[in-house]
């Protein structure tokens, strides 16, 4: 195992460190004629013919319900960006605390 590249990135008051490394593959490819099938549904996000089921994670309420609180948050920050425009008194300081919010929320 060899180290290639390191970056380090902050987002949202987090750090974030990716780190690249090569890894030699030491598997053999088989060259079988074994085949899988995968079904796309709408009620499950897919199954797959080894009886496998994968649920549809945007369904879930609790994504809704962040999906929502996302929307709120952008809708105030726009409107902070407009009073912006026209003058009234909305310091950058709190547009920046309302961005940092939805970065957050991402």
């Amino acid at each position: 195992m060899s180290h290639k590249s390191g970056h380090v990135s902050i987002k949202a008051d987090r750090y974030y460190v990716s780190v690249l490394i090569e890894i030699p593959d030491k598997r053999i490819v088989s060259n079988s004629s074994e085949g899988i099938g995968i079904d796309l549904g709408l009620k499950d996000f897919a199954i797959v013919s080894n009886g496998k089921t994968y649920k549809n994670i945007n369904k879930s309420a609790k994504l809704k319900k962040l999906e929502k609180r996302l929307i709120r948050e952008q809708r105030s920050l726009s409107r902070k960006y407009e009073n912006l425009k026209k003058g009234e008194s909305t310091q950058k300081r709190n547009i920046q605390k309302q961005r940092l919010k939805i970065q957050k929320l991402h």
